[in-house]
């Protein structure tokens, strides 16, 4: 199967499951390449108020290398670079696979970074250290930025 055969088809089965799909300038000229999917915080967690737009930026060997992911918003994540909005999972890293899919990115391998973060691991040094030293104050934190940066919505 082709790069663009894969992908298109990835990307119809996050629009088939409810997710939107944009332009990475948010403007009606899309790109298969680089372009946005909105990703809903977990519930039970404290992002769960926010939403973020999330950046795919796609190789031309994809499905056999994973895309490169990252935060349009900034997010406080120890696995997550508070400038960049680079993310650090190993799924996406050293463990991707082709059977993976954008759908699953966006629907499970993302929800779980945000509900369980790996402070050993970190991309911000300072959450991992806050959630590490102070799991309540780290909470707090997160929550002051889902509401501050996310792109917030309705519960």
């Amino acid at each position: 199967m082709s790069f663009h055969k894969r992908l298109f088809k990835d990307i119809e089965e996050l629009k088939k499951g409810g997710h939107q799909v944009l332009a990475e300038d948010l403007s009606e000229n899309f790109n298969v390449e680089c372009f946005l999917c909105i990703l809903n915080g977990p519930k039970d967690t404290p992002y769960e108020s926010g939403s973020w737009h999330v950046r795919f930026t796609m190789s031309n060997t994809y499905p056999f290398t994973s895309p490169s992911v990252g935060f349009i918003q900034k997010i406080l994540h120890p696995n997550v670079d508070w400038e960049s909005g680079s993310v650090c999972l190993d799924a996406l890293n050293k463990n991707w696979t082709p059977v993976f899919t954008l759908s699953h990115v966006i629907e499970q391998l993302l929800p779980y970074l945000l509900t369980y973060p790996n402070p050993s691991d970190p991309l911000n040094r300072e959450a991992a250290v806050l959630l590490n030293d102070n799991p309540g104050q780290y909470a707090i934190k997160v929550l002051e930025a889902t509401k501050k940066y996310s792109i917030v919505r309705a519960m």
